[in-house]
């Protein structure tokens, strides 16, 4: 039977004569002062707060120098503490905590190195912080007291560590959480801010082994595989978020979140029938989820589907009609399906919305997707429309790249003075310096653009990498092997360099010193998947290790699904083969991609022609010509249609 507190006040009562007359006078006071702090803990059990505060204060005058008091010092400020967080008065708050703080640090003076008392200390600083954020500095270095002489209390380390990713220090936070999970394993609530510490410092490879750990002792864990499948999807391992979502439990692999992320990583690994299938059944759950309606309208894009991938990308951007990545994609989908004015459309009244809501950053990075719609299509006098006040921006970082772009259009245009005008107006930089020569030889004057590349060539890393892409960019790579090759030489681990030069030896017939270069690279870079593409590429037309170059253009199809030039890799592989079924296939995906490019349309009637359809292939050679290009290629495509017997 429970003893009511009205008893257990009666019996301490009852003691204290006996006990007060039996001892000497100082005794006296320190036992008068435990009978008040029994009652105090007493009256605050019962819940009579203002009673135990009187109690308390009677026992620390009872008793001012008795070790005892450290204690009564400690439930007294832990009181104040909890009757702040009840209170409802913010003054009356912010007093109780000052009060509180004011007790705990009068106990930390009695006994400095008293755990309980460095976590009381923590406790109620970290609840003044609110109000005074110094406060924060007290809490935490009490704390760190306690993390180093009590690895077992998890509590404490848990509020450290809260406290450094309050104070925006995640490094340090990760420091105290993985000190923790090594001296307690299994800690699900201290695994789950190691991560979010390991994120929040760019250390996003630890925090994957985090949660492997943690999927190691609970593979139940959904949070767990979720978090550690968006993470390997953020660095494009689409392969390793299948494997995570896969591996999940039985019972888990229905949950719509895990099915929702799984369609997500069948489209990113190429695998678009598979993740078609995957939202079709999420679907029928859930037919007007926005994510699931971006994600099937991505998966149509990706196979050609245009007009079904707008329709649904287009409600998908009429419920967020703000966000960029959705417009961008939606004006993506239109221009290949021919609307480039209305994509154009689209992107610019999003950048000015962007601009009135003060998203400059956002509205800029807008106006040059539109302005790259155009400029991809050739309709080069609609470029600087497009880019309107990125021309006169004051950011250099945003100015200057729309500069370049313009400035491009005009000498495309054969606007060449207007071009090097605008040009006139910048900051001597290597991009502006390549740029103007490249306009010179555009306009004919090769000797001045020829003292800019011979000054660019002598200059720094810089400014002989922005000449070698010039003379990329003007097809003349022949001029850019000698600077690559040097650059390359210095820098053998940057991907890039080895990019452009094994490029470079293809564009001049250097085929083997291509393919070894671009081998080089893709072995630092494996997920590279514009050098996986170029490599297969080549040696397909080189009709050589067409198996490997099979595999290497599969890998930078499902790193890229759709890319319309990949994917004409990949039918052009399968005619090297003789296999045209199966190249047909993928190059009417191809053009469907990208109709807008010659070679694929000349690759689709090469197949059509192998495949005995003749009719259809005459279609896709007057494509070709039609869509026009270098005046071989035009050539090659005229003989191969008189080849047909007949034609324009």
């Amino acid at each position: 039977m429970k003893h009511s507190f009205s008893a257990a006040l009666a019996a301490c009562l009852s003691l204290v004569p006996l006990t007060l007359s039996a001892q000497p006078p100082a005794d006296a006071g320190r036992s008068a002062a435990s009978y008040q702090f029994a009652l105090g803990k007493l009256l605050a059990v019962e819940g009579s707060a203002a009673e135990a505060l009187a109690a308390f204060e009677r026992a620390e005058k009872l008793a001012p120098e008795s070790p005892e008091t450290v204690y009564v010092l400690l439930e007294h400020g832990q009181l104040l503490g909890r009757m702040a967080q009840y209170a409802r008065n913010p003054s009356q708050r912010d007093d109780n905590l000052r009060q509180a703080a004011a007790k705990v640090s009068a106990a930390r003076k009695l006994a400095p190195e008293n755990l309980d008392v460095l976590r009381a200390v923590g406790e109620v600083y970290i609840d003044l912080s609110s109000t005074d954020p110094s406060a924060l500095e007290t809490a935490r270095d009490a704390l760190e007291i306690v993390r180093g002489r009590d690895k077992s209390d998890a509590q404490s380390f848990l509020t450290l560590g809260r406290i450094y990713l309050d104070q925006n220090q995640p490094d340090k936070a990760a420091e105290v959480f993985q000190e923790l999970v090594n001296n307690l394993p299994q800690q699900r609530m201290a695994y789950a801010l190691l991560v979010e510490s390991l994120v929040r410092a760019n250390k996003s490879g630890e925090a994957e082994k985090a949660l492997q750990e943690i999927l190691g002792f609970d593979p139940g864990s959904l949070e767990a595989r979720l978090n550690l499948a968006d993470l390997q999807s953020r660095r494009g391992d689409a392969g390793a978020v299948l494997e995570t979502l896969k591996s999940a439990p039985e019972e888990a692999r229905e949950d719509p979140r895990l099915r929702r992320q799984l369609a997500w990583a069948l489209y990113q690994s190429g695998d678009l029938q598979g993740a078609l299938t995957a939202v079709d059944s999420l679907r029928t759950v859930d037919p007007e989820g926005q994510s699931l309606g971006l994600l099937k309208g991505l998966i149509l894009a990706s196979q050609g589907r245009n007009d079904e991938a707008l329709a649904l990308l287009a409600k998908v951007q009429e419920a967020q009609p703000k966000d960029p990545a959705i417009a961008a994609a939606t004006a993506r989908v239109m221009q290949r399906a021919g609307k480039k004015d209305e994509a154009a459309r689209l992107l610019s009244g999003l950048a000015e919305t962007l601009t009135k809501d003060g998203k400059a950053d956002e509205a800029a990075q807008v106006r040059m997707e539109a302005a790259q719609i155009y400029a991809e299509s050739e309709d080069w006098a609609k470029v600087g429309p497009a880019l309107g006040p990125l021309l006169t921006d004051a950011d250099d970082a945003v100015r200057v790249p729309a500069v370049l772009l313009q400035a491009d259009s005009l000498a495309r245009d054969k606007h060449y003075e207007d071009a090097l005008g605008l040009l006139a107006k910048e900051k001597e930089s290597p991009a502006v310096a390549s740029k103007r020569a490249e306009v010179l030889v555009r306009a004919g004057r090769q000797e001045e653009a020829d003292r800019i590349f011979t000054t660019l060539a002598a200059g720094d890393d810089v400014s002989s990498l922005a000449a070698a892409q010039a003379w990329q960019r003007l097809e003349r790579h022949q001029e850019s092997i000698p600077i690559l090759e040097k650059l390359t030489a210095a820098r053998p681990n940057q991907p890039i360099l080895g990019f452009m030069l094994g490029a470079a030896y293809e564009r001049t017939q250097q085929t083997d010193k291509a393919i070894a270069e671009l081998r080089r690279v893709v072995k630092i870079d494996p997920e590279f998947h514009a050098a996986l593409n170029y490599l297969g590429y080549t040696m397909a037309e080189a009709n050589v290790h067409l198996e490997e170059a099979l595999e290497l253009v599969n890998r930078a199809v499902a790193l890229d699904p759709d890319n319309g030039s990949y994917v004409d890799s990949l039918g052009w592989i399968y005619y090297r083969m003789g296999r045209p079924e199966q190249a047909r296939e993928h190059l009417e995906r191809a053009v469907r991609l990208d109709p807008e490019d010659a070679t694929l349309q000349e690759h689709l009637g090469d197949v059509y022609v192998a495949l005995g359809q003749k009719e259809r292939a005459r279609q896709a050679y007057e494509r070709a010509l039609a869509i026009g290009g270098d005046e071989n290629e035009t050539d090659k495509v005229r003989r191969k249609l008189g080849d047909l017997g007949g034609g324009k």
